[in-house]
């Protein structure tokens, strides 16, 4: 089996993992479909094969598990549904999976559609935009208002938003840091933000838990758990389901401002499908290329960008034997630029998803949400939020990155652009007529 190269002594490839893990990930897809690497002394291996992750992921759930690297959120997540492993990820799956059906997304379309136009009309001609704040903000409201039926108090988005990557960056130093073992016993400044965040961010929860304890949604929740547990499922939902798909707004933005011709077209068929109003739910079958513009973003910059499991046995895999314990890891991100399945893989084409033009990737090529026991359940109202959100405000706004700006990836607990500003304008005249295909 190849060993990628680059291993320390005691540290493996934990350094260049943390430090470049995009580059890491791609140097290793064209390394072979199976590549081992090392977290300290211990082997792991990345597969680079849809064959290979579709077996890891869709087949008996008693082969892998989530592993102990989900464990290290536990102080974000506790025993949420986001973490939670084996028979009692399954329990809490059940308890929340209810809340993302389709017949209940049929509900939430409205509540999405509303804040999505809220948003618009909030914005003014000329006015920079922290991106990444504000598709956060819109986000996570939207989790709130759908799945919790009520609007998250006043500034607490912003709570979240800033304290969040100070956590994910403390999770991320203990999951793969050589001084890992250190940063929890010996008092220094980075502990204490690191847990000044999680206070601040466990409080917003806690009170969103009690603005709602009584709605159906919480009652349902609720349900033969602890207070504890049902913390952890709302932090789940709310921080899971937001933070995911915030980061995929912000990207979606900065393709179409780097993109014209495909803001071009996408706002011919806004302004054919929605002819100078807002979107509804009743306009989603008609924003076609919208929607393959959310495809296509979620393709090049996947929110989750490396997902890990665990042998739970013994096995084989690929002709490898794998043993117990031994760590699998899979990354949309590499998996979704490899050239064996995409044409230009790094080029945005949102035409690659239309399937009278494009052969489309063989089944495991595209998992932005992952698949199995363990995908997100969420997929759906990801796909529909995203895609009222693009509409809704390309009808109104143009969103502009300054001439020569490159926002850069942060490949954290998602793949996110690093802090960007844009410019909102408003639209001087509807783009000429056209069937927006």
């Amino acid at each position: 089996m190849p060993l990628a190269p680059g291993c320390l002594p005691f540290l493996g490839h934990a350094v260049r993992l943390i430090g470049k893990p995009l580059a890491f990930l791609d140097e290793q897809r064209g390394r072979g479909d199976v590549v081992e690497f090392r977290i300290g002394r211990q082997p792991a291996y990345i597969l680079n094969h849809p064959d290979l992750v579709q077996s890891l992921l869709t087949g008996s759930r008693r082969r892998f598990d989530r592993g102990e690297i989900f464990a290290i959120a536990s102080p974000l997540f506790g025993n949420g549904v986001a973490v939670a492993n084996g028979d009692h990820h399954r329990d809490r799956r059940r308890a929340v999976q209810p809340l993302l059906s389709h017949s209940r997304l049929e509900t939430y379309l409205e509540s999405m559609a509303e804040l999505a136009a809220a948003r618009a009309d909030g914005w003014s001609d000329g006015r920079r935009i922290d991106l990444n704040a504000e598709m956060a903000d819109v986000t996570m409201n939207v989790v709130a208002a759908t799945v919790f039926g009520q609007s998250l108090p006043a500034g607490f988005g912003s709570v979240i938003h800033h304290q969040l990557p100070l956590v994910v960056a403390g999770l991320a130093r203990r999951a793969y840091g050589p001084a890992a073992v250190l940063l929890d016993r010996v008092p220094n400044p980075e502990r204490t933000k690191y847990r000044s965040a999680l206070t601040r961010i466990h409080d917003v929860v806690d009170t969103l838990i009690a603005a709602n304890r009584d709605t159906p949604t919480m009652t349902a929740l609720s349900e033969g758990i602890d207070e504890r547990q049902l913390h952890d499922d709302v932090t789940s939902l709310l921080i899971g389901g937001s933070h995911t798909s915030g980061a995929a707004a912000s990207w979606l933005f900065i393709l179409l401002s780097r993109h014209p011709e495909a803001r071009r077209r996408l706002h011919q068929e806004v302004d054919r499908v929605l002819g100078g109003r807002s979107a509804t739910p009743a306009d989603l079958p008609a924003l076609v290329h919208t929607r393959r513009v959310v495809q296509e973003t979620l393709r090049l910059y996947p929110p989750v960008w490396l997902f890990p499991r665990r042998a739970a046995d013994d096995l084989r895999l690929d002709g490898y034997p794998i043993m117990r314990g031994t760590q699998l890891f899979y990354s949309p991100y590499a998996l979704h630029r490899d050239p064996r399945w995409y044409f230009r893989p790094d080029t945005f084409e949102p035409d690659r998803w239309d399937p009278d033009r494009h052969e489309q990737p063989p089944r495991g090529a595209y998992i932005p949400f992952a698949a199995g026991v363990h995908g997100c359940p969420g997929g759906d109202f990801a796909l529909a939020e995203l895609t009222l959100l693009a509409a809704t405000l390309t009808a109104k706004w143009n969103l502009d990155l300054a001439p020569g700006s490159r926002p850069r990836p942060v490949a954290a607990a998602t793949l996110g652009p690093e802090p960007v500003t844009m410019t909102v304008s408003r639209r001087s005249r509807p783009a000429d007529s056209g069937d927006g295909s």
